[in-house]
């Protein structure tokens, strides 16, 4: 009564599925992506950091200039400019500008640099032209991420010459 003799036995064969074309490359997408997403955010800290030292460079440059200027305008000799009709430079007055140039510099670039790094030199490159040199480190944005040398920061430095003569 289990098996009806009347009815044969058919073996049922296990045929492979059809191939699917790329069916067998399924995992590697998932390798590839975090893959991808690793080298891009790497690559984009690497910009914002390069982009940051650069701020900083700018920022330094613009500052040394625009103060070598203001050294240069308000450190005239005017006695001399009344009695002989020349410009040159007063040291004494130099000096005394000097130490408001540097606080001056480092308020300016206190944003785009490290706390106590900034370093102003001034000094008188002839009777006629004052020298200053702006150096600091400049603070990574990311950091970690793109830092390829090691330091948490960048060495920066700057310095411009400002020359007195006569305008117009």
């Amino acid at each position: 009564m289990d098996s009806d003799p009347a009815r044969p036995v058919i073996a049922e064969r296990n045929e492979p599925s059809p191939k699917v074309p790329g069916d067998g490359e399924r995992g590697t997408v998932l390798l590839l992506v975090p893959t991808g997403v690793l080298i891009v955010a790497l690559l984009a800290s690497i910009a914002v950091d390069s982009a940051a030292a650069f701020l900083a460079q700018r920022e330094a440059q613009a500052a040394a200039s625009s103060l070598a200027n203001d050294l240069v305008s308000l450190g005239i000799d005017e006695a001399s400019l009344r009695r002989h009709g020349s410009y040159r430079l007063d040291a004494s007055r130099l000096r005394n500008l000097s130490q408001w140039g540097q606080r001056m510099a480092t308020e300016r670039l206190s944003a785009v640099f490290e706390p106590g790094s900034v370093s102003v030199s001034v000094s008188a490159a002839g009777s006629k032209a004052v020298r200053v040199s702006v150096s600091g480190s400049a603070r990574r944005v990311i950091g970690l991420i793109g830092n390829v040398d090691g330091k948490s920061n960048r060495n920066v430095s700057a310095e411009a010459i400002g020359r007195v003569r006569l305008s117009g």
